[in-house]
């Protein structure tokens, strides 16, 4: 009888106990995911000397190579020359245009009302030939350094860069908000922790804030794991606004770190919870 009273004694406190516990770790899950994933997001795809870093990995230069001469292509189309795939610019040339493309889209700027200064930046890289030019190549820059006053709206037009202008100016107002929701994140998780351990002893509060922290890193390695397939399962080429699918095709290694940073959380996260584990 005495035993019986106990295990129903067990069984209710267990229950009051997941009660008390249940307004607290999806919102805090949700926080740390969202909380950790901003955080990385300021480090990795709006910073633009991580970015510039990541384009020089060999896979990424292939990718930066053909999305620049893409572009090439066009200004030989513009300028009257030939456009096939002999009209291609060195690798180095390319990641040169793509690093004065990304302190322009990326860099710490107000918004920006004129793309003169990049378009001016591009046309200078375009302009200085290379022992590996095709004749192709050497008639294109040839041609475009005749337009004299003109080549810089040629290249502006050939590169997109009202669109690259458009971009950074999302990429600022997305940094404000970014930074701002940090803020907001990091208040109510504290809110919330302080709640949490105010009502709940203090070892069942740490295992379940430790349960939360574990579905935020489970939901990390899902979301981005998934993410970072994308140009596994589909040909990103084909997607042309923007260049967001050769965008796609560079961003799945950063995401692959956004999953080793949720596999990091999940296991750091295990540890203390079964160490703080409740007695069955």
């Amino acid at each position: 009888m005495a035993e019986s009273s106990r295990m129903i004694r067990r069984r209710e406190s267990s229950q009051r106990y997941k009660d008390d516990w249940a307004p607290y770790k999806r919102p805090m899950a949700f926080l740390v995911f969202l909380l950790v994933s901003l955080a990385m997001a300021m480090g990795t795809f709006l910073n633009p000397a991580f970015m510039k870093g990541a384009i020089k990995s060999e896979s990424n230069t292939v990718v930066v190579s053909k999305m620049v001469n893409s572009h090439f292509n066009r200004l030989a189309t513009i300028v009257g020359g030939s456009s096939d795939d002999e009209n291609l610019i060195s690798d180095e040339q390319a990641r040169a245009i793509e690093d004065l493309i990304i302190d322009y889209k990326y860099g710490w700027h107000f918004l920006h009302t004129d793309d003169t200064r990049l378009a001016n930046s591009i046309k200078k890289v375009i302009l200085v030939s290379e022992k590996t030019d095709s004749l192709q190549v050497a008639s294109v820059r040839k041609k475009l350094g005749k337009q004299k006053s003109s080549a810089t709206y040629i290249v502006a037009n050939a590169f997109d860069l009202a669109g690259v202008m458009l971009e950074a100016n999302i990429v600022t107002i997305v940094r404000i908000i970014n930074l701002l929701a940090i803020a907001v994140c990091l208040i109510a998780l504290q809110s919330l922790l302080s709640d949490a351990f105010g009502r709940i002893i203090f070892k069942s509060a740490l295992h379940e804030a430790m349960a939360g922290l574990m579905w935020a890193g489970f939901f990390m390695m899902l979301v981005y794991g998934l993410l970072a397939m994308i140009p596994i399962l589909m040909d990103t080429s084909v997607i042309a606004f923007a260049d967001f699918g050769y965008w796609l095709e560079i961003a799945s290694g950063v995401f692959l770190d956004f999953v080793i940073a949720g596999a990091i959380i999940f296991v750091i996260s295990a540890i203390p919870w079964q160490a703080s584990a409740r007695d069955s």
